[in-house]
């Protein structure tokens, strides 16, 4: 596939070359954006959306994982790296809550940091207070996952140091969003997750696609920097490049599955939206040996309509 790489340009908060990685989107779709894992920016062409698919999201986390911290301090202005004028600040609202970006003004891309993006995709959650009890048990300290920093008070909403949200992974969501590939969702055998986790309080496997406590000790499965992620990474990307694309079936396959079927007619549409169409009428169109007659309301509505309809188009053809 052949894909047509921009030039490479300078990062707008620390002026060094900006990574130029590819990713993959669903259906195949290549999805192109520049990278700087110094100050974790990431910036997309043409205002494009991010849908990746399972194995772009790893692609782009392995990619953010390359620099894990981040001491650097964004400017408070930056400019376009396509046109190097002024970037604007935008809230957008997503399904997931607010969203916030700096966008070009001549409409050449926006750009946002390694915690919007994430939560703009919900894949982070805000923090809770068994989060900060779990992370005490383990020896760990709460981090920044924008920038690493720990240094914070108990109840703190902002770093201190890059005054980004404090947030947690969402471990459900991030594994949720992982196992979609070629439009598919990867189906898991329960018994055998090769997703699960172990407790980080005793050792207990855990499901990481619904789980987010132990059902054996209570403890919280709380990741607050992005180094967590890399076995979650490790396990399911090869499940995802075992997954093939469906096979297209033969034109017209469609087409004859629906002969004879009474649903697929217009007129039968019609009822149904109307609400004239009972599920025990529904049922006697596919099996009409099974199912009982009804001649209640419904069918004295369905022939006063088909009785209207008739009355109308003779009107019409006669005008």
């Amino acid at each position: 596939m052949y894909v047509n790489v921009p030039a490479p340009a300078a990062c707008p908060g620390c002026q060094q070359p900006l990574r130029h990685v590819v990713l993959e989107g669903h259906y195949a779709k290549a999805v192109q954006v520049e990278l700087c894992a110094a100050c974790h920016l990431v910036w997309f062409d043409a205002f494009e959306s991010v849908r990746l698919s399972g194995l772009g999201w790893v692609q782009l986390l392995r990619a953010m994982l390359q620099q894990p911290v981040s001491q650097a301090v964004l400017p408070p202005k930056m400019a376009c790296v396509r046109c190097h004028s002024a970037l604007v600040g935008v809230h957008n609202q997503t399904r997931f809550g607010h969203s916030a970006a700096m966008e070009c003004r001549q409409g050449h891309g926006q750009l946002q940091t390694f915690t919007l993006l994430l939560a703009e995709r919900g894949l982070l959650r805000a923090v809770l207070p068994v989060d900060r009890s779990s992370l005490a048990a383990e020896g760990r300290v709460f981090q920044c996952l924008q920038c690493g920093a720990a240094d914070h008070a108990p109840q703190a909403k902002e770093c201190v140091y890059c005054e980004s949200p404090l947030l947690m992974v969402d471990v459900p969501r991030l594994a949720s969003a992982l196992l979609v590939r070629h439009g598919d969702v990867l189906q898991l055998e329960p018994d055998a997750n090769p997703l699960a986790l172990s407790c980080r309080g005793c050792g207990q496997s855990l499901n990481p696609t619904a789980q987010t406590q132990c059902p054996n000790c209570d403890h919280g499965v709380a990741w607050s920097d992005l180094a967590s992620v890399r076995p979650l990474l490790d396990a399911v990307e090869p499940l995802l490049l075992a997954q093939q694309p469906r096979e297209a079936r033969p034109w017209g396959t469609r087409l004859r599955e629906r002969q004879g079927d009474p649903r697929e007619t217009q007129f039968y549409r019609f009822l149904k939206h109307a609400n004239l169409v009972s599920p025990a009428q529904e049922n006697a169109s596919l099996h009409p040996e099974e199912a009982p007659p009804d001649l209640g309301w419904s069918t004295v509505w369905q022939l006063l309509v088909l009785v209207l309809v008739v009355l109308f188009t003779m009107a019409t053809c006669r005008g």
